[in-house]
């Protein structure tokens, strides 16, 4: 009894430790405009929790994801404190800080124990790589991403469970996790390899106990379906080969950033063309490979297998085989596929603290102090939109995604001269983006340059000659031709913005 009391006390101050480093180094919250502002501000959808409301939530798949779980989550924040920003981020925090102690008791159970050392400090050591990882920090503070702390909360229990014996309760957990996340039948992968490799079950008797979580897994697959034909989840066109280069060089990019957590970005955005999308992915594919080979020696095989293949398995529903956007990877991705790369490293701590467990103690200090550095760090680029798309843009000044956003972040909070480069970097990136040329050359106008003016709202029409949304543009174009003497064709303008949209003031 001593042991088990011990153990859940362990497991409850990590989680205090957690929570309280997180909401010590996160910025102060707010909403981005980034997801937050289309999920939660101008949708009040899920705003309650009246059978309207929920039906609604059941039934949604706004933008992309089946999620119901999630929304309610959000819905009961609403109630309890409004639309604060700072409460449904400390949810989120509570949430990951939760899901730190159960992973806790997993790795207990999961990690091997001698009999003289019972290794508390091994599944410590794993507990703290996951929780304190940079790698966390945008689905820890990144209010959209309720969803993966949710769905890794019940994930973790539900392998807990498992590890426990309880396979009713195993089931139940990742029910929670699949209604939060659609990914979250990643941890059918955790308990495969776990039971086949670690407690040596055959296969087919494993098969056969994960039934139920497989139907379960299956459910939620195919009302996640419906998302990829709406909102961020709609696919590229890519073929087979640009899609497998693309997963497995994903797959090598979390692994080389679990290691060496240096350069992350909210964005990393694939090349707009399917040449660069090869010659982009073609070293990390090859690296994948390399490692994966690597992984059949003969010395580290026992664990570097299970863990490898189930890292593999459990990010495909999230990598290049399912592509959704233009992301090439993103860090909340490795929010539950990262999760064996922390296992490994409690077993080499394992290891170490038979032979030496002061340099056991020491690495854990050392990799803790570092993580927790980095992850302040990286934390803080989410105070505002300005912040995070200054940092995206910094890692990848080619990323049209990122230039367009911080231009609009700037203009948003009047620092229109700020965003001038920005819109031109967007103009050059992309030939067709009308809309970053009318606000180029609302700034230009505004500074007296009407010459510019002329020219970058001559430009938007051109692309966009007969949509209303643009006929303020035409007029304003209308407008700066007839002050340059231009006066038929600033009329023809006016009088054909007029015709898109009656609402402006006939000339």
């Amino acid at each position: 009894m001593k042991v088990r009391y011990n153990e859940y006390s362990t497991a409850v101050a990590l989680s205090v430790v957690v929570f309280c480093f997180f909401y010590a180094a996160s910025p102060p919250a707010a909403f981005l405009q980034w997801d937050d502002a289309a999920n939660l501000l101008s949708n009040d959808k899920w705003r309650g929790l009246s059978l309207a409301h929920l039906k609604w939530m059941w039934s949604t798949r706004h933008y992309g994801p089946w999620q119901p779980l999630s929304w309610l989550s959000w819905a009961v924040d609403f109630k309890l404190w409004g639309l604060d920003p700072d409460a449904f981020r400390r949810t989120n925090i509570a949430l990951h800080s939760l899901t730190a102690g159960c992973f806790f008791l997993a790795c207990r159970r999961l990690l091997p124990r001698e009999s003289s050392t019972p290794l508390p400090l091994s599944a410590a050591g794993a507990a703290l790589f996951f929780a304190l990882h940079p790698l966390r920090v945008e689905s820890v503070v990144w209010i959209t991403e309720r969803r993966d702390v949710l769905s890794g909360f019940f994930v973790v229990l539900s392998l807990l469970a498992w590890l426990s014996d309880r396979r009713f309760a195993s089931a139940f957990a990742f029910t929670g996790a699949v209604l939060s996340k659609g990914t979250s039948i990643a941890v059918l992968p955790f308990i495969f390899f776990i039971e086949l490799f670690i407690r040596r079950q055959p296969a087919r008797k494993t098969v056969a106990s994960l039934l139920p979580h497989a139907v379960i897994g299956g459910f939620a697959a195919w009302m996640n379906l419906g998302g990829f034909r709406t909102g961020d989840l709609r696919g590229l066109d890519l073929g087979a080969v640009d899609r497998m280069l693309v997963s497995l060089s994903g797959s090598w990019f979390y692994l080389s950033k679990t290691v060496f957590p240096a350069g992350l970005s909210p964005y990393y955005e694939l090349p707009l063309n399917g040449n660069a999308i090869r010659l982009g992915s073609c070293p990390g594919a090859l690296l994948a490979l390399l490692v994966t080979g690597l992984c059949f020696h003969k010395k580290i095989r026992a664990w570097a297998v299970p863990v490898w293949f189930a890292y593999l398995l459990a990010l495909a529903p999230v990598s290049g085989l399912l592509q959704n956007g233009r992301q090439a990877a993103a860090d909340r991705y490795s929010y539950l596929a990262c999760m064996p790369f922390a296992v490994a490293f409690g077993l080499m701590l394992g290891a170490l603290e038979v032979r030496r467990p002061r340099a056991a103690a020491g690495v854990v200090l050392a990799v803790v102090v570092g993580l927790s550095a980095v992850t302040a760090r990286q934390a803080q680029i989410w105070r505002n939109d300005i912040s995070l798309w200054t940092r995206a843009v910094s890692i990848m000044p080619t990323s049209y995604l990122s230039n367009s956003n911080l231009s609009v972040a700037l203009l948003v909070s009047d620092r229109g001269s700020a965003a001038i480069p920005y819109l031109e970097n967007c103009i050059r990136l992309e030939p067709r983006d009308a809309e970053a040329r009318v606000n180029l050359a609302s700034i230009l106008a505004s500074r007296g340059d009407d010459a510019g003016a002329i020219r970058y709202f001559g430009e938007a029409v051109v692309l966009r000659a007969n949509d209303p949304a643009f006929a303020s543009a035409r007029y304003n174009l209308g407008i700066l031709l007839m002050r340059h003497g231009y006066k038929h064709d600033g009329l023809a303008h006016m009088r054909e913005a007029v015709r898109l949209n009656p609402s402006l003031k006939r000339p």
